[in-house]
């Protein structure tokens, strides 16, 4: 017989709950944590919540490891790894990605929210070259522990163009939600808050 649910996913936990498999928790916190690096964090660059993340060569699924679904005490060490140590990625070119981006950080739960360390926002906009608009990939990378914002792959785009000053000002956002919230974790208001942000300045900038 299936546990019950678990709170973050409702997917059913195993039946092992109540007694966990003594030659992995018997071991030292230390050493456990070291384990869980080994499995479930990721070598390759980033992980994405989108459902099409196969399209994505670089990147694997943001699904919960298989680990965390074996016991309580398991899925509480490392899901805390899993949520602090990869970097997660959410392409918002369009509403379809945001609305899919926003339901993957709902289903994951307030405490995994505030596990969060590394959040990558991508998407496509539009620059001017010369008397044409051309397409631009753009990605920023927020350490949400550290309470910094990185712009990446910067050399494609113009350096003094609307779009580069429309990054600045979100930078610039972020540093003021960072000192707002005075060293406390970020919350899903808040992630949502970045999402739609970051989706607003792709989407204003595709007019030519």
């Amino acid at each position: 017989m299936q546990g019950q649910p678990s709170p973050s996913t409702g997917g059913p936990l195993s039946s092992t709950t109540d007694s966990p498999p003594k030659g992995v928790l018997s071991l030292p916190a230390e050493l456990r944590e070291q384990i869980y690096a080994l499995l479930v964090v990721k070598p390759r660059n980033t992980i994405t919540m989108l459902s099409n993340h196969a399209c994505f060569a670089s990147e694997v699924s943001a699904s919960q490891p298989a680990l965390s679904r074996v016991n309580h005490q398991l899925r509480h060490e490392t899901l805390a790894t899993f949520y602090s140590s990869n970097v997660f990625l959410a392409e918002l070119s369009e509403h379809a990605d945001l609305a899919t981006a926003l339901r993957w950080l709902e289903s994951i739960g307030e405490v995994n929210v505030g596990r969060l360390r590394h959040l990558a926002l991508c998407g496509w906009t539009r620059v001017p070259f010369g008397h044409m608009m051309v397409r631009r990939w753009v990605r920023v990378v927020f350490d949400l522990k550290e309470g910094r914002m990185e712009l990446h792959d910067s050399e494609t785009l113009p350096q003094r163009s609307q779009l580069m000053m429309a990054i600045e000002r979100m930078k610039e956002s972020f540093g003021n939600l960072v000192v707002a919230r005075g060293g406390r974790r970020f919350d899903s208001e808040s992630l949502i808050g970045l999402m739609r942000g970051f989706h607003a300045l792709c989407e204003a900038h595709k007019v030519a």
